[in-house]
């Protein structure tokens, strides 16, 4: 063993008997002295506060230069491969020059007999013309050699008792050369043989990664992230508190940045999540190294050496987080296999065949898939392993097709496995239904599907250029690509709050007071997660806490801004944008503003995957194309906009005409008194009082629009036409709207007292209209006319008897014409203003969505 205690090892005090840790470094972590230099940094902070034992992979690029370096010595490059070693030598030496400082001389004579024997071995090799797995595996097995004798040096001189130990002479494995297997059992023993007294003394072992020995005493290696498998084993046999492996990205992320540019890293995985995902090819974890310290319940961090973040533990906790699916994983290069025939159904034995003809042949299945009826075995091979399958099959069952038992087996070379993993998923119903539904919205064929019993694991095989855009396809469905709040967002529906007015401040009351009872019938709990104002905004994306909640509607009612109670600054596009970077369920973007730009705002929500509820008609009253650019972006991406409130504030508008539609209606014409102010105002009217004191009477019981121009000049009404007719499909193209309102529309933006003052001007005009109306039997009502690309709104005299007339104070009217409703309208009607009816008709369309988006 070479690693014995050297004159001048006396660093580092003794560790008594508490906290022990493994610590390993990839081969990025040791590139080079700088890196080396941080990695033992790293273990330093490390062993002042346990007993440590570092596990060092070689440095980086290494390892491919060997397995080159014996390539060329077997093609008879003995030249070429010596170079290689000399390149290597001499890397080594000057990382060493620069770690030492001028006091590596032992170390440095340990290196040359390294490169020595690398050589000799290399020479034997060209000179024999032959390179079994087991010279291969020596020749390897220098790369770890040389970086643990660096690395010790480095760590004595931070201070700490670093001994260099060859992993080949003490971790026992099997004698499979080039993947070989740690033997249970004998290993324990032998390790805590090997490092125990070590620790005692107070020393940090430094053990090679990647190497063991064969039953013989030969040098093995351990394959890919072998080295990550020593920590776990040395960490079992030693009962350790915690594995870190450092490497060069801050833990597992959702999804290979390759393929996803916005995976985020995960907090924390389970370690049969972690074993599931590096099975199917997550680059930073290798399928055995967790087994080993899973039935120990040791955890394993997994970070960046360059940035210490955080990082991601594996442990035994189950943390289903803001989502059942953890994270998306994929393996490229496979193979399908079907083995069918109407002679298999069930026939005992026969899957046992199948897996026996590949597992004699040393072949490992990554997916299986069987039909019911056991006609039928699909499973996927690696595609290098794909012809020797096929062949293995057809000699297993040949006589089988002889006799038509079984009809073919038949190989799809050109797929991938993708798979979707979380413990979550077992508790949460639906998931499957999302995964295919997400590949349909996508175009991707899937050509066969595995789930467990346990449903920690959805798996299904894709044509392997289909595998990125599957990839992309579940880690947007299932929101991967945004932060975790930590939270189950199974029951849950998060509301963002744009414009907290009036009609914002009684919707949260309604919030407050009865969302609990409204929304269990959807198994779903509304929250709201954000608040936006013209100041800025307040975002937890754990939910605003009521008591908070409360504050906020109090402050905006005494005239506060949410910028004075602390909120972020920024337009509600920023908040809209801030708030989905986290993954919020079921987002629903909720406008009670008056906002004229809400319009981007909405965009940025859907393309955010964000439904939207409105009582603003601004974003749909607009430009004709503008209007159909935004249905169509919902549309596209699958989302929801409702807008019952900006037509008849709590009446079911909107939905009387959807269900009209939705049935095979055709819309003829659609009537209505579409604002509950001017109902006010002209009932007022027909009791004896002036238009001044009537207006003035709506502005005190808070009817009106901020500015009640908006209702008196027929604008707020004309916007209200507009929308009916677009959703009703009525108006297709830009008509002008034909409006006559009661004002002037330049008397906008007049201070209360001042326009109350100029309204009375019209006071006596009025005054004969209405006596005009009453000579003839009638009463005026201020009506908007819809008929196919005609909008029309203004003052009528209608008949006191008819639906108009008999409307009172601000109760709303539509009545809708259709081929069904030809000869007698069908007829909505009910209050039409004040704040707490068009909160409820928000709320309403909230509600809706809550039933489109119900856990399944």
């Amino acid at each position: 063993m070479s690693g014995t205690e050297r004159p001048g090892d006396d660093g580092g005090g003794e560790h008594p008997p508490g906290r022990l840790e493994v610590h390993k470094f990839g081969g990025t972590s040791v590139a080079d002295a700088a890196r080396m230099e941080t990695a033992v940094e790293r273990a330093l902070r490390a062993a002042a506060g346990a007993r440590v034992v570092v596990v060092s992979s070689a440095l980086a690029g290494v390892t491919s230069a060997l397995a080159e370096a014996a390539a060329a010595a077997l093609r008879g490059e003995v030249a070429r491969a010596l170079e290689t070693a000399e390149e290597l030598r001499l890397r080594h030496e000057r990382v060493l020059a620069e770690l030492a400082g001028g006091d590596g001389g032992a170390v440095l004579d340990e290196l040359r007999a390294l490169a020595a024997a690398l050589a000799g071995w290399l020479r034997s090799v060209g000179a024999l013309g032959e390179l079994t797995p087991r010279t291969r595996d020596r020749i390897l097995a220098v790369g770890e050699k040389l970086a643990v004798r660096l690395f010790a040096v480095a760590l004595r001189r931070g201070g700490a008792r670093g001994v260099p130990l060859d992993a080949d002479e003490f971790l026992e494995t099997d004698d499979r050369f080039g993947e070989a297997g740690v033997l249970p059992g004998v290993t324990d023993a032998v390790v805590r043989a090997a490092l125990a007294a070590r620790l005692e003394r107070g020393e940090v072992p430094v053990v090679t990664g990647f190497v063991g020995c064969a039953p013989d005493g030969s040098t093995t290696t351990l394959g890919r992230g072998g080295s990550d498998l020593t920590a776990t084993v040395l960490a079992a046999a030693l009962g350790a508190d915690e594995v870190t492996i450092w490497t060069d990205v801050d833990g597992v992320l959702t999804a290979d940045p390759r393929v996803v540019p916005g995976a985020q890293g995960i907090r924390q995985l389970n370690f049969r999540e972690a074993t599931e995902l590096s099975f199917y090819g997550a680059r930073v974890l290798h399928p055995r190294t967790i087994l080993p310290v899973a039935s120990h319940g040791i955890p394993v961090r997994i970070r960046d050496t360059f940035t210490a973040g955080e990082g991601t533990v594996v442990d035994g906790r189950f943390t289903p987080g803001s989502h059942p699916v953890k994270a998306i994983s994929a393996a490229a290069a496979q193979a399908l296999v079907t083995v069918e025939g109407k002679g298999m159904a069930g026939v005992p034995g026969v899957a046992a065949r199948v897996f026996g003809a590949l597992a004699r042949r040393g072949i490992s299945v990554t997916m299986i898939s069987q039909s019911s009826s056991e006609a039928s075995i699909t499973l996927v091979v690696p595609a290098h392993d794909a012809i020797e399958a096929e062949l293995a099959l057809k000699r297993e069952f040949r006589a089988d097709i002889t006799h038509g038992e079984v009809d073919e087996v038949a190989v799809r070379p050109g797929v991938g496995v993708v798979a979707a993993v979380g413990l979550g998923m077992a508790r949460t119903p639906g998931v499957a239904g999302r995964v295919f539904g997400a590949l349909a919205r996508r175009g991707i064929s899937v050509h066969a599907i595995a789930q467990g019993a346990s449903e920690m694991n959805i798996s299904f095989a894709v044509d392997d250029r289909a595998v990125p855009e599957a990839i992309r396809a579940l880690h947007d469905d299932f929101g991967l690509h945004r932060l975790d709040t930590g939270e189950d967002g199974g029951k849950r529906i998060d509301l963002l709050l744009m414009g907290p007015g009036s009609v914002g401040r009684a919707l949260a009351g309604l919030l407050l007071e009865r969302s609990a009872h409204l929304f269990r019938r959807f198994g779903l709990r509304a929250r709201v997660v954000a608040v936006a104002d013209r100041s800025g905004y307040l975002l937890e994306p754990g939910g605003i806490a009521p008591e908070a909640l409360r504050a906020v509607v109090e402050a905006k009612a005494a005239g506060r801004s949410l910028a004075s109670l602390g909120g972020a600054p920024g337009h509600a596009a920023v908040m809209v944008r801030d708030a989905l970077r986290y993954r919020l369920a079921r987002p629903v973007l909720v406008d009670t503003s008056a906002y004229p730009d809400a319009a981007e705002v909405f965009r940025e929500a859907l393309r955010l995957g964000c439904d939207v509820v409105t009582a603003n008609k601004a974003p749909l009253a607009g430009p004709l194309e503008g209007f159909t650019s935004l249905l169509a972006e919902a549309e596209e991406r699958g989302r929801i906009v409702r807008a019952e409130a900006t037509v008849g504030a709590g009446l079911p508008v909107m939905d009387t005409l959807e269900m009209l539609l939705a049935t095979g209606d055709r819309l003829l014409e659609v009537e209505g008194a579409l604002s509950g102010t001017l109902g006010f105002v002209m009932t007022m009217l027909e009791e004896g009082a002036l238009l001044s004191e009537a207006v003035e009477e709506a502005m005190r019981r808070g009817y009106t629009e901020p500015d009640p121009v908006a209702d008196l000049s027929g604008a707020d009404v004309g916007r209200k036409a507009t929308i009916l007719g677009r959703l009703s499909g009525l108006v297709r193209s830009d008509v002008p709207l034909r409006l006559a309102g009661l004002v002037d529309p330049a008397l906008a933006g007049m201070e209360p007292d001042a326009f109350l003052a100029r309204l009375r001007d019209f006071d006596a005009p009025m005054q004969e209209r209405v006596d005009a109306a009453r000579r003839e039997g009638r009463v005026l009502r201020y009506l908007a006319r819809v008929r196919p690309d005609s909008l029309e709104v203004g003052l009528a005299a209608v008949p006191a008897d008819s639906p108009p007339g008999a409307l009172r104070g601000t109760d709303n009217l539509i009545l809708f014409r259709s081929e069904r409703y030809a000869a007698r309208p069908l007829v909505v009607t009910g209050p039409g203003a004040g704040v707490e009816v068009t909160a409820m008709g928000v709320l309403a369309d909230i509600m809706r969505i809550a039933a489109e988006r119900r856990p399944s």
